[in-house]
Order: C-alpha cells, then structure tokens, then sequence
C-alpha cells in the first residue's frame, strides 16, 4: 500500500513539475516580443538632420577659422551632417538635409540672433525638399544642433510636416556648454503619440574625435 501511494506521489510531482516548465518559456517569449529590437531589427531607416552648414552661404570658406569650433561648423557637412554620415556608415538607411527657403547668416553672432528671433516668435520656416515615400520608414535618426536650448524651429517644421504615427524616433544632437537643455523634452511633446528613444549628445568642439562613439551609439540603438 506504502508503495503505490509513492509512486501517485511521484507521478503528481512530474506532473506539476512538467506543468511549471512550458509555463515558463512561454511567458518568457512574451516578454521578449515587447523588446524593441523585434520591431526595428528589419526597420526602413531615415536619417534626417538639419545642420547650420547646408542652412547658409560661406562667401569665402577658406577665411573660416576651422580650428574655432563655432566657426567650423559652418563649413560643410556641418557637425549634425557629419554624425549623420556616421550613423548612415554604421547601420544604412537614406539621408535627408532639412534645408529651409530663408537661409541663415553664415556670421556665428548673427545666425544666432536670427534663431533666437525665430524662438521667440515659434516661427516655422519654410522647408525647400519633402521625403519621398515617408511613409515606408519605421526608424527616423533626427539630427540638430541644441538652439537657444531648444530644436531649430526648422525641426519642428519638419516633425509637423508628415505624420509620425507608428514610427521611432532617435535623435542625435549637438551642442555647446548647454548639453541637450531642452531639446529632447521639446520634441516629445512635438510628437506625442510616438515612441523617442535616448539620444546622443555630443559637444561641437568634440564632433570631429567623435565617430567611434557615434557608430556605437547609433549600433545599440536598434537593440
């Protein structure tokens, strides 16, 4: 009698025991379906920035001081075009220049006065070129320089030009001894509905000494 309530006893246990093992791999897998590298792994990716270089007119480029960090990055690609190339090199995608119609001074004091004119109004410059086919992008890289502690107006022109539902946006940024302010915080709240992901800031001064770093960053992103 002792020995058949042992083995009732032990079918019960690899019973439960049975039971609790293909519980767990099946929760586990749902939780992983939440990561974002299921859904940007296969991603179509845009990488869109709006540098000071591509926005201005350098009547003379070789009177530019290229080692005064305020001055050279006035010269093409420009700090946020240079990142971009950078981040197209390390995971793909298209590149796209947000250019607008009004160009800005290519004087550092003066280009800086016209953004803060522009803040101070919420002016949203009109854009010169449109993205083709935005739909058929999941991932937009956006890139800017940190203005007056908040986006170039024309990054909002361009957020508000198309719709963002469904896509991930990541930004990367350059900046003085400001750090990012609020450039990140302002453009979630420009996009509400749509997941922004961290983004990279790097110091202009520092841009040039920066790719390894750059690739990096934009290399985990997607993870």
């Amino acid at each position: 009698m002792k020995k058949k309530v042992l083995i009732v006893l032990l079918s019960m246990i690899f019973i439960i025991s049975g039971c609790t093992q293909t519980e767990t791999p099946q929760n586990h897998g749902d939780e992983q379906g939440d990561q974002p590298t299921e859904i940007i792994a296969d991603a179509n990716i845009l990488i869109a920035y709006f540098t000071w270089a591509d926005n201005t007119v350098v009547v003379n480029p070789e009177s530019v001081d290229v080692d005064a960090s305020s001055s050279a990055s006035v010269l093409t690609p420009g700090n946020a075009g240079l990142m971009a190339r950078w981040i197209q090199e390390e995971v793909g995608g298209d590149l796209f220049s947000i250019q607008t119609v009004n160009q800005y001074s290519s004087d550092y004091d003066e280009c800086l006065d016209q953004a803060s004119r522009e803040k101070a109004s919420r002016d949203r410059p009109a854009l010169i070129d449109t993205v083709e086919n935005f739909e058929e992008y999941d991932v937009i890289y956006l890139g800017f320089p940190n203005w007056w502690y908040t986006c170039p107006m024309a990054i909002f022109s361009f957020v508000e030009s198309y719709d963002f539902n469904n896509k991930t946006v990541i930004p990367f940024v350059t900046h003085g001894t400001g750090g990012l302010s609020s450039t990140i915080r302002d453009l979630t709240n420009a996009l509400p509905s749509v997941r922004v992901l961290d983004p990279i800031g790097i110091e202009r001064e520092d841009v040039d000494s920066s790719e390894d770093k750059v690739k990096s960053w934009a290399l985990n992103s997607l993870k």
